[in-house]
């Protein structure tokens, strides 16, 4: 085992959706990251993003059938009430709480245990959840690369992604094609 991992942010039937061809493909880039660090037995974390949004039914939350898993899924969010990141796991019942009440996921113990120090960050959206993870890994002390052919952006604002990407580079992620 190496003291790296691979991420595998909210490839979910929603996302997937949403993100059209372009999640379809990521879908594919991801399954050979995923090939690869299992050769390499780097473990493998899909998040997985329990409720991304109040209208979400329970087939939406669930991992596209065509993602290979061959790793632990670890549940964040709920991502409308803001925990885009990996590392954050919000409460399902917020009446009464500040955002981030609920810490932590289960995300930082697994890596704790499993020496990673650096982290391959993939998934969907580019500009929300998968660099929201991305930059916090990078605040914890994390090294990260975000190959951007096995991610899907969500365009939510369009003309966004450059911005996005450039972001990723100065707060220190190594960002690739």
């Amino acid at each position: 085992m190496t003291d790296t991992a691979l991420l595998v942010v909210d490839v979910q039937n929603l996302f997937v959706a949403i993100t059209g061809d372009e999640g379809l493909a990521a879908v594919t880039a991801i399954n050979d990251h995923v090939a690869k660090a299992v050769a390499n037995e780097w473990p493998v974390y899909y998040l997985r993003d329990y409720q991304p949004d109040a209208d979400t039914d329970g087939d939406d939350t669930l991992l596209h059938p065509a993602l290979d898993v061959r790793g632990t899924v670890v549940e964040k969010g709920p991502g409308h009430r803001g925990a885009l990141s990996g590392f954050l796991r919000l409460p399902a019942e917020m009446k009464g709480r500040e955002l981030g009440a609920g810490g932590l996921s289960a995300l930082a113990g697994h890596l704790a245990r499993d020496g990673v120090r650096a982290l391959v960050v993939t998934g969907i959206a580019t500009g929300i959840c998968v660099s929201a993870t991305a930059v916090d890994a990078v605040r914890l002390g994390y090294e990260v690369t975000v190959p951007l052919s096995a991610c899907a952006p969500a365009h939510a604002y369009p003309g966004h992604d450059d911005a996005v990407v450039e972001a990723l580079r100065e707060a220190g992620v190594t960002v690739v094609a």
